[in-house]
């Protein structure tokens, strides 16, 4: 009796690469389609703009912005400003009318604001001239020899007023200081009283 061929059921190697590329591009497929989801659900979630493109994000920044305000900036308060003449007198007066031979005239010079507003006016001697006449004749003033003169601003108020008193020792005096012998004799003289461009009235004394 003759044996019966039994035949092979193992595929062919031939059939193995078939097999094999067939799985490959499967699951290059299934990738591509995975990425292809993936980018199709991102672009779905992300922002558009109003035009309905993707809105581009901004780039931060490390530089802090100010607050903006709409509020003016505040201006600096202005103090009070320097008296116009025509906002000051000067009133020139001496502490007694007459005068014993023992006694020295203190002449009065009073500043007063008359105008409106507080003002600021330079009351030091580099201002403050006092001025004694007699006559015609020139007899002193501390123009004459006055050293190391100052500045002194005060604020004034409308209608306030401010003093300030020499002594006159009875002396003649020249510009530049120079020295003058001859002595005031009694009688009758005039005190004026000027502060800065601002002269006063004459006022009348009596020296015995």
């Amino acid at each position: 009796m003759a044996e019966k061929q039994v035949r092979s059921t193992r595929p062919s190697p031939k059939v193995y690469r078939r097999r094999r590329l067939a799985a490959l591009i499967a699951g290059l497929l299934v990738i591509v389609l995975l990425v292809w989801a993936g980018i199709a659900i991102a672009s779905s979630l992300r922002p558009k703009a109003a035009d309905g493109n993707p809105a581009q994000a901004a780039a931060p920044s490390n530089t802090p912005t100010a607050p903006e305000s709409s509020a003016p900036a505040p201006e600096p308060s202005a103090g009070p400003a320097v008296c116009a003449e025509g906002d000051v007198s000067v009133l020139a007066t001496t502490a007694q009318a007459t005068h014993g031979p023992s006694q020295n005239p203190v002449l009065v010079m009073t500043i007063k604001n008359i105008g409106k507003s507080e003002c600021v006016v330079n009351v030091g001697t580099s201002q403050q001239e006092f001025t004694v006449m007699s006559g015609t004749d020139r007899i002193f003033s501390t123009a004459d020899c006055l050293a190391d003169p100052s500045d002194i601003d005060i604020t004034m108020k409308p209608g306030g007023s401010e003093s300030a008193r020499f002594t006159w020792e009875r002396v003649r005096s020249a510009p530049g200081c120079k020295i003058v012998n001859a002595k005031p004799r009694p009688g009758w003289y005039g005190f004026t009283a000027k502060l800065g461009n601002i002269t006063s009235e004459k006022a009348g004394f009596e020296l015995k």
